[in-house]
């Protein structure tokens, strides 16, 4: 009987932290994960787009905490946690590289 109740406390605790988190969209789309999309590349140019659908965010305290799924946060002491979003992506081999 113990493992009952035991078990009806794990689902409920997990119940309850799965609602604690809301989707906040950016744009109207389905994907909630960021996506990287090359939109011209040669040899001695990349050009790229990457779109944020949206993130989570969950009340902790008096703060929000976000999240982007399948991204990771900063997770230094003392600072904030700010979602990390990072693709690789290949530069030609040239003598300059201009970031914008």
């Amino acid at each position: 009987m113990k493992k009952i109740y035991f078990i009806f406390l794990v689902l409920f605790v997990v119940n309850i932290n799965l609602r604690s988190e809301e989707w906040i969209s950016f744009d109207n789309s389905d994907n909630i994960t960021p996506e990287n999309i090359v939109i011209q590349s040669n040899n001695s140019f990349v050009e790229f787009e990457v779109t944020i659908p949206g993130m989570n965010s969950n009340d902790v305290n008096s703060f929000q905490r976000v999240s982007i799924p399948e991204h990771t946060k900063t997770d230094s002491i003392g600072n904030p946690e700010v979602p990390i979003i990072s693709f690789l992506i290949a530069i030609p081999e040239c003598d300059n590289v201009n970031y914008i």
